[in-house]
Formats: structure tokens, sequence, C-alpha cells
């Protein structure tokens, strides 16, 4: 349209003005023709680096314009993406290009409103990848190991780079205890998931009064969210029960149930901590999540869980508020420990630091007094504890 526009100019402006203004006016109006014409044209992606921090659960597209997304992949909240390219403003890009683990199509654009784009950060060559949203569930235990070896096999090992160096069991510096509340991660994130499915039907049960187990992370600095699949499984499946499976202890498996209601539900959610986490820390799965429930049970059993957070269900409640109570619990600025992570106003998450060695015998006061500083997380100064109803 603008260049029948202009062409119009062109024809009817002579005759309308006098020969004195004609070649002022000619060269105003081509002016503007030649301004709305490159307004008009296509943007395009300019190439980048950095990386860019999900403060979101937001589809990654394998093709922005048509809205493509192979196998279903999602951002996951806090997790961070080498950048390739931008579109839009470069200090905050309308869609960014990044890196990711899916198996088909690793190259996926994501929507700058999904997080923080840093640019300032060189980038890299490997990502944390992200999680499908809905994987489909095998049906038999002999039909899943097969299925995972194999698939496995095909996709076989990341090319030789710095991101190999983070593939070192052992070499951790710190551990992260990440702790889910589950009617907020159902709400937002896995409504058609089968432990979601039984929150709807038991709503006032008290195992979704606490928090669940996400998992123990143990990390490594120079690594940052990439030290991670420290074992024979070098990537993550599209489908977490295409893990090997595991094979604990009677004992461990009931307390870890407990505790995380996709081992209870078979979701397979304690597949993917155990590979891309817990081989990282240690050579037993029973001795890793052994640690992680205690842990777990440990923050559910506080003061902080049992009358504060408990009293606030349902209801919105300042950041302030909730890091002094977790401080009456815990020690004097022990909030400085955690990061609070949000999804919508709703709290989704907890991630407290742990210093590198956990004793059975440390309780938690202690060992957030040995940990660094938390990053700021996502949550806004008000925030809703959600109700399961």
């Amino acid at each position: 349209m603008i260049k029948p526009f202009c062409m119009t100019i062109r024809r009817i402006w002579p005759q309308a003005l006098s020969l004195k203004s004609l070649s002022r006016a000619l060269f105003a109006a081509f002016g503007l023709c030649a301004a709305l014409m490159i307004s008009a044209a296509p943007a395009f992606a300019a190439p980048a680096t950095g990386e860019f921090v999900a403060d979101k659960r937001c589809e990654l597209f394998q093709s922005k314009n048509k809205q493509t997304n192979p196998d279903q992949w999602q951002s996951n909240i806090g997790e961070r993406y080498p950048v390739l390219e931008i579109l839009g403003n470069s200090a905050k890009p309308d869609w960014l290009r990044v890196r990711t683990n899916a198996v088909k199509s690793p190259m996926r654009w994501i929507s700058g409103d999904c997080g923080q784009y840093l640019s300032n950060i060189a980038g890299s060559n490997v990502s944390t990848p992200a999680t499908a949203v809905e994987p489909a569930q095998t049906t038999t235990a002999s039909d899943i190991k097969a299925k995972s070896r194999d698939s496995l096999k095909e996709h076989g090992t990341p090319e030789k780079r710095q991101g190999d160096q983070c593939q070192i069991g052992g070499e951790f510096d710190a551990n992260v205890l990440a702790l889910s509340w589950q009617s907020t991660f159902c709400e937002l994130y896995g409504r058609r998931k089968a432990e979601c499915r039984a929150l709807n039907q038991t709503p006032e049960s008290s195992q979704w009064q606490h928090f669940s187990l996400h998992g123990l992370w143990p990390n490594k600095q120079q690594c940052g969210t990439r030290y991670g699949y420290c074992s024979t499984v070098k990537l993550q499946p599209n489908d977490f029960c295409t893990y090997p499976e595991l094979e604990l202890n009677p004992s461990v498996r009931k307390n870890l149930e407990e505790v995380m209601p996709s081992a209870q539900y078979g979701t397979c959610l304690e597949r993917h901590e155990w590979w891309k986490h817990g081989t990282c820390r240690s050579q037993d799965p029973n001795e890793y999540f052994l640690l992680a429930a205690q842990l777990t049970q440990a923050v559910n059993a506080s003061a902080w869980v049992q009358k504060y957070i408990h009293d606030n269900i349902g209801k919105s409640v300042s950041k302030s508020e909730l890091n002094q109570s977790f401080d009456s619990s815990f020690g004097q600025g022990a909030h400085v420990k955690m990061s609070l992570e949000c999804g919508k106003g709703l709290l989704s998450e907890i991630r407290i630091n742990l210093p590198e060695v956990i004793k059975a015998s440390d309780s938690l006061p202690s060992l957030l007094a040995k940990a660094s500083k938390a990053g700021r997380g996502s949550c806004p100064e008000t925030i809703m504890i959600d109700n399961a109803n």
C-alpha cells in the first residue's frame, strides 16, 4: 500500500502546487515515502552472544512465525540458555534464538518476555536443557529400560568442548536444595500429570500442605547450571521415564515418595534428578536420595513451614515478611541463602544454597551459615501461596 501511495503523490502534487514550491514539496513527500518504506521493511535477526535466563515457562519454537515446536519443549524457570541471535531492541529483544538440548532442532526461539537477556556474559556451547511439556508414559519396566538404552546409544555424547569439564563427578563446590510448591506447579505446568490429578482429587490432603522435593543439585562454580550428567547418560531424553531405571532400597523409596509426588505416581522425576544431578555427587542413588529426602523433611518440619506457610496458604504475603519468618526458623540473615521463584505471582519453588560438605549430623541453620548467597530469584514483592483447591 505504501508504494501506490507514493506514486499517487508523484502524479497529483505537480498539478496542485506552484512551480516555486514544487521542488520543496516533492523533496518532503519523497522523504516521507522513503521513511515509510524503510519502516515497513521486514526485521532481521542479528547475531548475538550472552545468556537468556528464563523466569517463566514458555514455549521454545523451532519457527516463531509458524509457531512450530517439535516435542513441545518449554523453558524452565531459572535456567540459562546461550544466545545465538536476537530480534528487536538489543537491550530487551522481542525474540531470542537460543541453544537447547532438544534432540530435534536444538536451536529454538523464545519470547523476550519470558526472562532476562544478559548480553555481557560470554556465550557457551552448552545449555541447561529445557523440559518437554507433557512426556508420554511408557508401559512396562522392561520396555522402558530397552528403549532408554537404545535411544541413548543413538543420541551419543556431546562433542568435545568446554562442557566435558562440567560432566565430571565429584568436582562440585556447593549444593542447592530445590523444593517445589506442588499446587503452583500443577496449576501452571503439569495439570495432566498423574500427581496433579491426584492433587485435584484430594486437595485437603496433608501431602499438598508442604514443599515437594525437586532435586538436590551439586554445583561447580565455573560451570554454573551446566554441571550435570556425570555418568554414562549424557543427554536428557524427551520422556523422563526413558532414563534407565533406578534400584532403590524399599526404605529409601518410601522416604522419597513421601517428599516427591512424581516418584509416588510414576512420572519419573527421580530418574532425571539422579542421572543429571545425583551422578555428579554420589555413586549410590540410595545415599543421594536419602540425604535429599532428609533435607526436605527438615525444611517441612520447621516452624517456617508448619506455622507461617500453612497459615498463609491461599493468601498473598510480602517478600520481606516471608524472609523474616524464614530467618526466625533458620537464623538471622538466612534468607539471603534462599532464592524465591514465582510464576504469575504464585510461589512455585524455593532454592536453598548449601555448602559443599553436608554431614548427617548438620542442622539446617548450621548449613545455611556456611553457604554462599543465593541469586535474586523471580518473585515480585507480593507473593501468593497457592491453595490446592
